[in-house]
């Protein structure tokens, strides 16, 4: 059952549904749900995303600290664990680390990278430790235009190294194209 899967894909393709289909599993599921709610309009789609969460899930909403599970949750609780997703993940951690989209550098950035790869590598490792099954989810945002500004071409190059490094660690990558599922690895 000790597994490491990546969903990734464009915006509204199907992945998270995807992934808590595949998620389901008797042995109980701990979701982590890494969005803050940063406007009203995220504040509803947090809430959605709530109420549409199977209630026998455990939630534990963070996009830091992952590697504080042990802390926070009976490892026999669960037999699955779904991250939801690495683009907020990186995004909290980006206004934690460089906050001033006007006064960054690469550093900061690679910083930035830096945390959210120890992040990512913690809770691949408590997996593989205590043989969960862990299913990531990510969006592919380096397909289209090249964005206008400096911070979000940092941005989009930092989520596309972390989704490499993430897929490297994957023993399956599943990429959703108009809610089809096409298998990568």
């Amino acid at each position: 059952m000790c597994k490491v899967i990546l969903v990734t894909g464009g915006a509204r393709a199907g992945k998270s549904a995807y992934a808590e289909k595949m998620a389901d599993d008797e042995a109980g599921v701990l979701f982590i749900a890494t969005a803050t709610a940063c406007d009203d309009e995220m504040e509803e789609r947090i809430k959605f995303h709530r109420q549409n969460r199977p209630e026998s899930w455990m939630t534990w909403e963070r996009y830091h600290g992952l590697a504080d599970i042990e802390k926070e949750f009976s490892i026999d609780s669960f037999g699955t664990i779904m991250l939801d997703c690495v683009v907020n993940l990186l995004m909290g951690i980006l206004y934690d680390q460089a906050p001033d989209a006007d006064n960054f550098n690469t550093e900061d950035f690679e910083s930035v990278v830096q945390t959210t790869t120890l992040e990512i590598d913690s809770l691949c490792r408590f997996a593989v430790e205590h043989k969960k099954r862990l299913i990531i989810v990510t969006n592919e945002i380096g397909m289209g235009i090249v964005p206008e500004t400096r911070y979000a071409r940092y941005f989009r190059d930092a989520l596309g190294h972390l989704n490499k490094h993430i897929a490297r660690l994957s023993d399956e990558v599943i990429l959703m194209v108009s809610g089809l599922p096409i298998a990568l690895k």
